[in-house]
């Protein structure tokens, strides 16, 4: 939480025995005060995509399953790059391997072993993401996870959504100081609430045909996104 003070200020200073200073303050009103809460948005369109993918494979042994693992996977990164992400955008999210079983007339049956990798990646070109779903899905990915879409960058997203809150706030005081008998108002306090944005996530999974092959391209609404601003106000009410 960040907390910006504008007031009119008391300062009463003292000077103790031993040299030190100390200092209280305090914000002095004369008249009433005005406390107000105030969140605005501001809408926007995302510009990056984040999506989990990865490779689960099964075989007889442990050793099999993980290099059946590391070729497919290698052509599931390899793949991500081609596209155009960039290798800064690819980080592993989990490997693992288990053992797998069947269960038939109460009896445990071994299956195998299954080997996974998954990864997160980021694209930054919304206009390929159908595509590049699919793509994915020919060159072996078995699961996808998302996408979550975000802003890369949303400082001036934040920084409007401020300052809606400021016009929003002021003129709300103003007309609660005028219907009192007032003409206006100064600002004693002003708290901001920091906010990570109300980003809307959607999730798809995609999965592979049985040729290897996506069915058809991957319809994707990227829709839009609100960017958050909150901040909590006292205003004096002045003549």
């Amino acid at each position: 939480m960040r907390k910006l003070i504008v007031a009119a200020m008391l300062v009463t200073c003292g000077l103790m025995a031993s040299g030190a200073m100390a200092t209280e303050v305090h914000i002095t009103t004369v008249n009433p005060v005005i406390d107000l809460t105030i969140s605005e948005t501001v809408e926007t369109p995302p510009d990056i995509a984040t999506f989990s993918t990865g490779v689960h494979t099964l075989a007889p042994t442990a050793s099999a399953a993980i290099r059946a693992n590391n070729l497919q996977m290698a052509s599931v990164v390899a793949r991500l790059k081609t596209l155009g992400i960039a290798d800064r955008d690819i980080q592993t999210t989990q490997i693992n391997l288990n053992q797998q079983f069947d269960y038939r007339d109460g009896q445990q049956i071994f299956k195998g072993y299954q080997a996974s990798n998954m990864v997160n990646a980021k694209l930054r070109d919304l206009t390929k993401l159908g595509a590049f779903l699919d793509a994915l899905a020919i060159d072996g990915a078995t699961n996808f996870n998302g996408p979550t879409f975000g802003i890369d960058n949303d400082s001036r997203f934040r920084e409007a959504a401020r300052d809606k809150v400021w016009a929003s706030a002021m003129a709300r005081a103003q007309s609660l100081a005028r219907k009192a008998g007032y003409n206006d108002v100064r600002v004693l306090r002003v708290e901001e609430t920091e906010n990570q944005g109300r980003y809307s996530p959607m999730s798809i999974v995609v999965r592979a045909s049985m040729n290897g092959a996506a069915d058809k391209t991957t319809p994707i609404a990227p829709g839009e996104l609100s960017v958050a601003a909150s901040m909590s106000f006292t205003f004096e009410m002045v003549k």
